[in-house]
């Protein structure tokens, strides 16, 4: 193909497909400590001596760490891509390994081993902050605008996936175990295992994981776009693009939380853990598998040089999570089991599809802001929801909160009247500005 002078050849790798499935294992495995001990929340703490508000601090962690830490990783994901992810998927690896009760060092203190694991879960929030912004940028950087919002889901949802297998471990393990000899051994045996696959994940960033092709597969990747604090400011320039940062990210971390939500709310109601395991895979299936096959459609239209329909989209999923919510409210002291599964599928279908869809609305509205610190500031704000204490924002102590008896009753009433009004917002005032995709079909040179 002879390309006029002066006019850039985009290339597409194959290799971009090893840095995403590499990527994807990073942030399958990084999740499991998020809540591997929801569903065995008092056998997790009569393992480690503790009260089981002090367990649910071991998911906190990941909230406290990204909230604070996720900033500074903006500017080494830029330089060195896989460098950083190199090094968030070892501290991840080396945090899984404190929480196992093995090595000779351990027998010096045995008798401190929460604080360990402790430290251990703080290691592996740490590797976390790395992760969650990264799908948008690894998907702007290695793949073509066709593919890039498929990318994006795929980097999303594998760290759902291992939310629901971490989950899912637990509560098929632990079914039906009482003696406190055999719990030791099999929380031992699932940190263990948890282990093993950070370890394969590491192996996998050292191999597979790149910093950037050498030639760039759109435009956009190689944009002059602003620096980190005008992106910074651009995502409140305005009480638009406030109320759109507010919304999505809002949504994003009810989605989060209802994996909590699904572990520990249905205990009251004689749920075993075994069937809670299989809650959490029809939660974790519906919306990877909604989201997947949206934004596999999304890419379809942008390969025929059509407009995606985000917006058309992202009301319909929310819609669908919405009203499963409500009616789930009204009738989950009413209904049997086959019920329940089918509108815990259905609210995962709505929420969980939303994600990719909503972080590609996001930067397309924003652009040229650096879509890392785009997706950065969505998902800190997403870790912020409720503070026990004072005026609570979007994501933070959810999980903590739910462990207190009056949020088995009104619970899911208290998100719905959360959601409401930046559902309101969403359905009949936000409108995505296509910006980055005209600048890129406004000229589209050969690819290789």
């Amino acid at each position: 193909m002879i390309v006029p002078q002066g006019i850039l050849q985009y290339q597409i790798f194959k290799r971009r497909w090893l840095v995403l499935f590499a990527f994807c294992s990073f942030t399958f495995t990084n999740a499991f400590g998020f809540v591997q001990y929801s569903p065995i929340l008092t056998l997790a703490a009569n393992y480690y001596g503790v009260q089981e508000e002090q367990i649910v601090w071991f998911s906190n962690c990941y909230y406290l760490t990204y909230f604070a830490v996720c900033p500074f990783t903006i500017k080494p994901l830029e330089k060195r891509l896989d460098l950083s992810l190199m090094f968030a998927s070892l501290i991840t690896m080396l945090g899984k390994m404190l929480k196992i009760r093995i090595g000779q060092w351990i027998i010096y203190i045995c008798k401190q081993q929460y604080s360990i694991a402790l430290i251990g879960f703080i290691m592996i929030g740490l590797g976390q902050t790395f992760t969650l912004a990264a799908p948008a940028f690894i998907s702007d950087r290695w793949f073509p605008i066709e593919e890039r919002t498929l990318s994006t889901s795929l980097g999303s949802f594998f760290n759902l996936v291992g939310l629901n297998f971490s989950i899912v471990y637990a509560s098929v393990s632990f079914k039906n175990t009482y003696d406190q000899y055999e719990i030791k051994n099999k929380i031992d045996q699932m940190n263990l295992l948890f282990s093993i696959l950070s370890t394969c994940s590491l192996l996998f960033c050292v191999l597979m994981i790149r910093n950037k092709p050498q030639s760039p597969p759109s435009k956009s990747a190689i944009f002059d776009k602003m620096e980190i604090i005008p992106s910074f400011k651009s995502a409140f320039s305005s009480i638009e693009v406030t109320m759109d940062l507010l919304t999505f990210s809002i949504f994003i971390g009810v989605s989060w939380a209802y994996m909590v939500v699904i572990a520990i709310l249905m205990v009251p109601f004689d749920y075993t853990i075994e069937q809670i395991g299989y809650v959490s895979i029809v939660y974790a299936a519906t919306g990877t598998i909604g989201g997947t096959s949206a934004s596999i459609y999304m890419d379809y239209q942008v390969k025929n040089h059509q407009q995606p329909n985000y917006d058309y989209l992202i009301k319909i999923f929310l819609t669908i999570g919405v009203l499963g919510i409500m009616i789930k409210a009204l009738i989950i002291n009413y209904v049997n089991d086959i019920v329940i599964v089918i509108l815990t599928g259905i609210i995962g279908l709505g929420l969980n599809s939303f994600l990719p869809l909503a972080l590609q609305c996001y930067i397309e509205k924003l652009f040229p802001s650096f879509e890392l610190v785009l997706t950065t500031i969505i998902m800190q704000m997403s870790n912020v929801y409720y503070d026990q204490l004072q005026i609570k924002l979007l994501g933070f102590v959810f999980g903590y909160i739910l462990i207190l008896d009056v949020f088995l009753d009104i619970g899911l009433y208290v998100i719905l009247i959360g959601l409401s009004p930046f559902y309101i917002y969403l359905i009949f005032f936000y409108k995505t500005k296509y910006k980055r995709l005209q600048i890129e079909q406004e000229f589209e040179p050969p690819s290789m």
